[in-house]
């Protein structure tokens, strides 16, 4: 009975989707049995194909050697290189632009540290007795440096190293707060704007600062909008006191 079977079309039953009792069924055999057989065919198929491949000596597929002329070498070859070179210019893409959202980092946190400090610094500019000639670094110039130091305790020191230098970067933060001014007071959405203004004004550089809930209750917002308010504010700010490039890369 064993060799009746047509194991043929019972792959095809079987690959259209009939489970073994209907293909079973269908041959006219109890399930178990052609389970058995099955079974059997595919170990005897197995062997007798490992036999062939054993008596012919035959390699495995993917052990062949494939030949290929100087023509097709070459242009693996160039294929090879021009898929490295777009690798490694999407690689320096990518690490300059994490250079540069890193920078911008960095610009945004010494905005915020130059903002809380801003009446300290204030007040130590009032000793300078030298006039802006003499100094022989600009505002950008102090403001790089601050790039290379990650302790904020070092950066204002640095700044405050002395009075004319203090007054230097006071005076660049007082022009930009007028530049910001004048942007937020032209705005088309003037409003929203010089609401932001006062916001950042009011909490960092106003005669005696308010808290946020005391800025919330002056202009008859939530707290949550006067965060927003200051967070956008001080983005702004980083791209005026620190040039274009303080602009976050995304």
């Amino acid at each position: 009975m064993y060799n009746k079977i047509d194991f043929g079309k019972v792959e095809a039953l079987r690959k259209a989707g009939w489970d073994m009792g209907q293909v079973a069924a269908e041959m006219g055999m109890e399930k178990e049995a052609l389970e058995d057989a099955v079974s059997r065919h595919g170990t005897e198929k197995e062997a007798a194909m490992a036999q062939k491949e054993n008596k012919e000596g035959n390699e495995p597929l993917d052990a062949v050697p494939v030949p290929i002329t100087a023509g097709q070498l070459r242009d693996i070859c160039e294929k090879s290189a021009s898929i490295g070179a777009r690798e490694g210019i999407k690689a320096f893409r990518q690490k300059q632009k994490e250079e540069y959202a890193g920078r911008a980092d960095r610009r945004l946190r010494n905005t915020k540290l130059l903002l809380r400090n801003y009446h300290m610094l204030k007040d130590h500019a009032g000793q300078s007795v030298f006039g802006r000639t003499q100094m022989e670094e600009s505002a950008l110039d102090i403001l790089e440096s601050m790039m290379s130091m990650y302790d904020n305790e070092v950066i204002i020191e640095s700044i405050k190293r002395s009075a004319t230098r203090t007054a230097v970067i006071v005076s660049h933060i007082e022009t930009m707060f007028r530049l910001y001014y004048s942007y937020c007071d032209n705005s088309v959405t003037r409003e929203l704007d010089m609401r932001r203004y006062n916001a950042v004004w009011d909490a960092y550089i106003a005669d005696n600062p308010l808290s946020v809930s005391e800025i919330a209750r002056k202009q008859h917002i939530s707290k949550d909008s006067v965060y927003m308010d200051i967070r956008v504010s001080i983005e702004k700010l980083t791209s005026l006191i620190f040039g274009v490039d303080g602009l976050r890369v995304y």
